[in-house]
Formats: structure tokens, sequence, C-alpha cells
């Protein structure tokens, strides 16, 4: 099954992405999997937003 992450840009280094997680595009460098999670907030991270009361989805990340 084809994803076609690859053309995607890994958010954090530019190589082809292979994953997305963490609401990012990430190739499948560990580091770059922690930058994107810290980035987030983590699993949940977008509900603690929420609960706090700021945008889901991050002023920078929202590219609309």
């Amino acid at each position: 099954m084809e994803t076609g992450f690859e053309e995607y840009p890994c958010e954090i280094c530019g190589k082809p992405s292979k994953n997305f997680i963490f609401a990012a595009h990430v190739c499948n460098d560990p580091e770059c999997i922690e930058a994107a999670r810290i980035a987030r907030g983590g699993p949940g991270g977008h509900m603690k937003r929420k609960a706090e009361g700021k945008p889901i989805i991050p002023v920078e990340l929202d590219r609309d």
C-alpha cells in the first residue's frame, strides 16, 4: 500500500517523510519524531491547549 508521505518533506529536517505522527510529517529519525512530539505537546497536547483556552492547532502550525 502506497502512503504518499514521501511527497512531503519532514517538518523537522527536510528529508522525505515516512510517517504522519503528532500532526506532523516526519522521517524515521527518532530525533525528528521526538521533536514533533515536543512541538505538539505530546499525546493529548491539543487537549491541554484547549483546556488552557488556546487554539487546538498552534498558530505557528496553522498555515491556512
